[in-house]
């Protein structure tokens, strides 16, 4: 019999980081047996193209090996028994009671391999035992002189890596920001790992004091989906009047006054490495902004047939950078997508596209979502703090608004 495929076997459920690199330690604690007369046949291997990916690997003597594979084919708790791994994952639980790393085995040549299902992780103490000829320990097997168990521990650290994400934007860029600021974005340079960001965020005043609760702290935080960009909202209970948290804290921001926010490097990204340096918002608060967006005040600077020219919108104000890079559009005669570039300039104040092609004569439109917003989350529909009792002419029930304009 020849024991050359693969076979799965252990309940325990890990979940192991991927590594890059490692920097292997190892310690042994047996002396000479029949099966292993030299300690140094247990190794770690590094097996496949992947830097995550390691074997457990011992080496019997030829006899030995052939002696193992002239057996019938054990069942898969026999070779578990025989050759194993266990992780020490906690403080508290001996590792010696918890069961086996999941895994496959393999022979080749007169080498027993064991892969691990999942990769190694750092910082974490292996320990692999090679049973010696006991009957309860080799159900299947036979008998094999010698009677000590060889064991040898193996750990994998995590290298120290030099910090490189750095926050690259944080938005709306203005430094003249409404008193009632609904949000910022904050954009990194890589992913950022999940979970107690708020900690790292912190807002002061022209003082150095720091302001206490000036964020909604929501339990599922606002990333995108490759978590390189985070929304950060204002607690809109100190932003709209007559409720609670403003009538006793007053409102996070006051107009005349400056601050910072302050983005701190101990922040971890995806990998688990701090941000290489902080950041630093400065700006100052104007008054607040209650005034419902007006399309008709937008300047449009149309560009000219047979060019790629860019087309310009000119906002009256400061609008909110994620939703103007998506919830605008051009569209042809036939109501069809141009395909193009977008650019956001000016604090947020211009929009611009270039086609990919050139502009052709005839009418486009200019195509705007009715949920896009300023600084303060007042949209095209309605005001964010919105006064039932009244109502402007200006606001309007519709998905969209589309302005025309004719290239020529």
């Amino acid at each position: 019999m020849t024991f050359s495929g693969r076979k799965f076997i252990g309940i325990l459920s890990l979940t192991f980081p991927f590594i890059q690199s490692s920097c292997i330690s190892h310690s042994v604690s047996s002396k000479n047996s029949t099966i292993l007369p030299s300690s140094s046949k247990i190794r770690l291997v590094k097996t496949g193209t992947k830097n995550n990916q390691f074997s457990f690997e011992v080496e019997f003597k030829k006899d030995t090996a052939k002696q193992l594979l002239n057996f019938r084919d054990p069942n898969l708790d026999g070779w578990q028994k025989l050759f194993n791994v266990k992780a020490e994952v906690s403080d508290t639980l001996n590792w010696k009671t918890l069961p086996p790393v999941q895994g496959s085995y393999r022979f080749h040549e007169n080498k027993l391999l064991f892969e691990p299902l999942f990769p190694l992780q750092y910082d974490i103490n292996y320990h692999v035992t090679l049973h010696s000829s006991e009957k309860e320990m080799l159900t299947g097997f036979g008998k094999i002189k010698g009677s000590k168990n060889l064991e040898k521990t193996f750990r994998i650290n995590k290298p120290i890596t030099e910090p490189s994400t750095l926050v690259t934007y944080i938005y709306p860029s203005a430094n003249s920001l409404p008193e009632n600021l609904l949000k910022f974005y904050v954009h990194f340079s890589a992913p950022m790992s999940q979970g107690n960001v708020y900690k790292h965020i912190h807002l002061y005043d022209s003082n150095n004091k720091r302001i206490e609760l000036p964020f909604l702290e929501l339990g599922e935080e606002l990333w995108n989906p490759n978590q390189t960009r985070i929304t950060i909202l204002f607690d809109p209970g100190r932003i709209k009047k007559g409720l609670l948290p403003r009538n006793n804290d007053g409102p996070a921001l006051t107009r005349g006054e400056s601050y910072k926010l302050v983005i701190a490097s101990d922040w971890l990204d995806a990998s688990g490495t701090p941000l290489r340096e902080s950041f630093t918002k400065l700006f100052t608060v104007t008054a607040p902004d209650n005034q419902i967006l007006l399309p008709k005040n937008w300047k449009v600077i149309t560009p000219k047939e047979g060019t790629k020219d860019p087309l310009k919108i000119d906002f009256s104000e400061p609008l909110d950078h994620a939703l103007i890079s998506r919830l605008i559009w051009i569209e042809g005669t036939l109501k069809e997508s141009i395909e193009g570039t977008i650019n956001i300039k000016g604090s947020e104040k211009r929009w611009i596209f270039v086609p990919e092609d050139h502009w052709t004569a005839g009418d486009y439109t200019i195509v705007i979502g009715t949920k896009i917003e300023d600084l303060a989350g007042n949209t095209v529909i309605r005001p964010f703090e919105i006064d039932r009792l009244e109502t402007s002419k200006e606001q309007t029930n519709e998905e969209f608004i589309r302005i025309n304009f004719t290239v020529k």
